[in-house]
């Protein structure tokens, strides 16, 4: 019984955990002008997908699908918000719809999940480079957002402002409304 114990505790101890791990790498206008993609986008849909490549715009549908073969949750699904791009402000895009990606925990990628269908939003993206696997349906094409960063803004188009951690300092971050105009000055 000790020696059971003993090796639990050494397999225990020596498990590598893969999660994020980043520091506060700055405001939207210090990451914006350093991303390949600065968009304003409008949210279309979230899709869903599951590890056997199917793509599900319908949660509950999902949620069956997972349920019924037994996916793991954490890495065996995906999740992506389509969005069609209504002005690109930085770098170059030929398509009008894109994919942005969720995280999977480990990769330091902003969770996507809270972003409103037909809201609009400005976007600081980039293509992510994964060298082990990737999201299901993810391919070279599709973009992501980090979490280490403020990576995108809610746009109010009745005020043309957006709002979010746009300027300042790492220890003074603070939310406000902030000119579309006077940031894509500072962007471009």
């Amino acid at each position: 019984m000790k020696k059971t114990s003993v090796i639990l505790i050494i397999l225990l101890i020596s498990i590598k955990v893969n999660a994020c791990s980043c520091e506060w790498s700055g405001n939207f206008l210090r990451i914006a002008n350093n991303s390949e993609l600065v968009i304003k986008g409008k949210i279309i849909e979230h899709i869903y997908h599951t590890e056997n490549g199917k793509r599900f715009t319908n949660y509950d549908e999902y949620f069956t699908e997972t349920l019924n073969n037994e996916f793991d949750p954490y890495y065996g699904t995906g999740e992506s918000i389509k969005v069609e791009i209504l002005e690109i402000i930085r770098g170059k895009e030929e398509r009008k719809i894109i994919e942005i990606f969720d995280t999977d925990g480990a990769d330091c990628r902003a969770s996507i999940s809270d972003f409103k269908t037909g809201k609009i939003y400005v976007f600081a993206t980039y293509k992510p480079e994964r060298t082990g696997t990737k999201l299901p349906n993810e391919t070279i094409n599709d973009y992501a957002i980090g979490s280490c960063y403020e990576s995108s803004l809610e746009y109010f188009p009745e005020t043309n402002q957006v709002f979010g951690m746009i300027k300042g300092k790492s220890y003074k971050r603070k939310n406000r409304k902030y000119s579309y105009e006077k940031l894509k000055r500072k962007i471009t």
